[in-house]
């Protein structure tokens, strides 16, 4: 086991999970529902569900060293990403700005795949 893979997913995990509760403690009553009606919603769970579901795999693999964790991850991201770019083209005002986030989308894609190779 690596140390420094568990200390780093304590830190990239544990960080941000505690400024989260923070903010949530925060909110009012109507809020926390709007909250908890976005979070569950299929759209949020198949874009940034899968994509930081792919991340934590990411975070974890170091610590097991198994390298099937990053091809996991690997199609998690694609997968989150390609239903990103289609929620985008539905969504968008102008297809202009669709095409956008489209590209970025594409171009994010593109540099994590080449990272975890």
């Amino acid at each position: 086991m690596n140390i420094d893979a568990i200390v780093r997913l304590a830190l990239f995990i544990g960080i941000p999970a505690l400024i989260m509760w923070l903010g949530y403690k925060k909110m009012s009553e109507a809020e926390r529902n709007d909250l908890k009606t976005d979070v569950t919603s299929k759209r949020f769970i198949a874009t940034y569900g899968l994509v930081a579901l792919s991340l934590v795999f990411l975070l974890v693999e170091p610590i097991f060293e198994t390298t099937w964790m990053k091809v996991i991850s690997g199609v998690l991201f694609s997968i989150g990403m390609i239903v990103s770019s289609f929620f985008i083209w539905l969504n968008a005002s102008s297809k202009c700005k669709a095409v956008l986030g489209i590209i970025s989308s594409i171009i994010a894609l593109a540099i994590f795949l080449w990272v975890i190779t």
